[in-house]
């Protein structure tokens, strides 16, 4: 996650750190797999926490944790206020997930990501803040606008390719991008978050997060390999931004009825599906998306530098 660097106009469903979904105000998300039970939220009261941050709102919560827009005061600016509550014999790697968030996402610094700004801990709970994001995530975007125009979804594609480049520069993979974890700025930047269940490029399986915490990630985003072998690196992500074109040229996700692990497993020996077989859609663009959906990795685009490159040759006119 890099955090929820959530938004300034919409109250996200849930707070997906790194693999957990809860429950809160507004339209429901899909559940994200995760291994171990919720517990027990204590939202903090208003006021001054760590002796920097006034409390404003509560702007997502869930299993793990709640987060909030604060003030911070030395900086004298907006921030999203992340506070882990999920700690004890229930959650004992809750910690670790919290703490390699926080490492993870620091090694990137984009535009198109949301920043960490500070790790720490105050009145016996661990926090981070990180940029506060005015805009709302790309779920809700589509949920009021349904399918975008095939040039208004090509550059948000560009952006969202612009973030995962550099995290994979990083060494980062995101493992649950979905329209949840896209923010539309205001002034249309596009900010990736929620790097909670990213793992770093050079682990090993056995060292990363896969094998230590099980499977996570959201079945409908979820490319197969993370499926059937745990395996992840930056073509893992080409798979999502597939589907996120998808779903914005369309109006619908790809996999609609495939929310549960059974039903994600299913869809698995299926070709990919093709945008055009539902709306009228750039060949070009088409083509994208079926390249990015390849079941085996190998014939995916080779980076999101590929995926960028294609995009805008089609939106410049010039030859793909």
């Amino acid at each position: 996650m890099n955090g929820s660097a959530r938004t300034g106009t919409h109250a996200p469903s849930g707070w997906t750190p790194w693999g957990l979904q809860g429950g809160s105000s507004g339209s429901q998300d899909l559940p994200t797999l995760s291994v171990g039970g919720p517990s027990e939220s204590r939202p903090l009261e208003k006021g001054l926490f760590a002796e920097r941050y006034v409390l404003r709102r509560v702007i997502g919560s869930g299993g793990m944790g709640t987060v909030y827009q604060a003030w911070d005061e030395l900086c004298g600016q907006s921030v999203a206020l992340k506070v882990l509550e999920a700690t004890g014999p229930r959650n004992p790697g809750a910690q670790e997930r919290f703490r390699r968030e926080a490492k993870l996402a620091r090694r990137i610094s984009h535009p198109n990501v949301a920043r960490v700004f500070e790790l720490g801990s105050a009145q016996g709970r661990s926090f981070l803040t990180m940029e506060y994001v005015e805009g709302e995530d790309l779920r809700t975007l589509l949920a009021r606008e349904g399918s975008l125009s095939a040039v208004r979804a090509a550059r948000l594609a560009v952006e969202v390719c612009a973030g995962l480049e550099a995290a994979h520069h990083a060494s980062v993979a995101h493992r649950d991008l979905k329209p949840a974890n896209v923010l539309v700025e205001r002034g249309g930047r596009v900010v990736l978050t929620d790097f909670g269940i990213a793992r770093a490029l050079e682990d090993s399986p056995e060292e990363g997060l896969t094998r230590i915490h099980g499977l996570v990630g959201t079945p409908q985003y979820m490319a197969p390999e993370q499926l059937t072998e745990g395996k992840v690196d930056g073509r893992t992500d080409l798979y999502a931004v597939g589907l996120l074109l998808y779903e914005m040229l369309v109006g619908q996700p790809a996999f609609a009825q495939s929310t549960s692990l059974k039903a994600a497993f299913e869809r698995m020996g299926a070709p990919p599906p093709d945008p055009r077989d539902r709306r009228e859609v750039p060949a070009e663009l088409a083509q994208v998306v079926r390249g990015c959906l390849a079941v085996s990795p190998a014939e995916r685009p080779a980076n999101a530098r590929a995926v960028t490159r294609t995009l805008e040759a089609w939106l410049t006119g010039e030859r793909v």
